[in-house]
């Protein structure tokens, strides 16, 4: 029983300086409480009078509190680094090693963390990036992908958190927001992308992005909600790139060759055309 009250009280969580000095005389009281028992003990066992008992209670409360409150604040720190550096960790392993963003693995995580309310789900995908990394390299590439990052950051981190959920997808979680809200900084950063220079002034390297959103409503499974925003992202390159588009308002797939839409729904189709490339 005793133990176990002991190790509650030893083993309790150490996330902060305020709960290093709580373990500090936590562990301070114990000390006390040990050596006064053994003390009062011993000076009974052995009675020379009240004088000599209260200068052993002063003695033994002095050495406590000179040596048990710093040796508990040296043990409290060293647990709370130790949980910094755990923390520190973790959230590394949950970051895209190129851009510093979160990865993929950390957003279904992020997005069941918070399943009573609605949510937006934000795709960002690069058009044509293939060629980018054909016609540059792909060092320059990754620093093409680097910047979007930051660009996409810049607009879009007051939404929510950022993620490279692919190569050269990024998807914003919106815990937060309103459709109308979120589209209109989507379409000021698909305007920032048409007129930046991804490259340098000797090679100016010209990006456009896509977008998706879809409106999550709760309870909501996430491959279901990210689907949608995925399905709403493919109609926007399907329909041209450089757009956004809704999941709640579908746009009729079609057939883009160049940047020119030659078939949609709403013409007559095409004889033996194929599905276009939505990279």
């Amino acid at each position: 029983m005793y133990g176990e009250i002991l190790r509650t009280l030893l083993n309790s969580p150490v996330h902060s300086e305020r709960d290093v000095r709580l373990f500090a005389l936590r562990l301070a009281a114990i000390c006390f409480v040990l050596a006064m028992a053994v003390d009062s003990g011993l000076q009974l066992l052995a009675f020379h009078g009240w004088l000599n008992l209260l200068r052993g209670w002063a003695i033994t409360i002095s050495v406590v509190a000179l040596v048990a409150y710093p040796v508990g604040f040296y043990l409290g720190t060293t647990r709370l680094e130790h949980h910094r550096t755990k923390i520190k960790l973790i959230e590394q392993s949950f970051a895209d090693s190129l851009t510093g963003l979160r990865s993929r693995t950390s957003l279904p995580i992020d997005y069941d963390a918070e399943p009573e309310g609605s949510r937006l789900l934000i795709l960002v995908s690069l058009d044509r990036f293939k060629t980018v990394n054909e016609r540059y390299g792909h060092v320059v590439g990754d620093r093409v992908l680097i910047r979007a990052a930051r660009l996409i950051a810049e607009e879009l981190a007051n939404l929510g958190a950022i993620y490279r959920t692919d190569g050269t997808e990024f998807t914003i979680l919106v815990t937060c927001g309103s459709v109308a809200e979120a589209r209109m900084q989507v379409l000021a950063l698909l305007a920032r992308f048409e007129s930046y220079n991804f490259g340098t002034l000797e090679k100016p390297v010209c990006l456009t992005a896509s977008a998706g959103i879809a409106d999550v409503p709760a309870g909501t499974p996430f491959a279901q909600a990210f689907a949608a925003a995925d399905a709403a992202l493919e109609s926007a390159k399907a329909t041209g790139r450089s757009r956004v588009c809704l999941a709640s308002e579908p746009t009729a797939a079609g057939i883009v060759e160049g940047d020119e839409v030659v078939w949609s729904a709403d013409l007559p189709p095409l004889p033996h055309r194929g599905k276009a490339s939505q990279s």
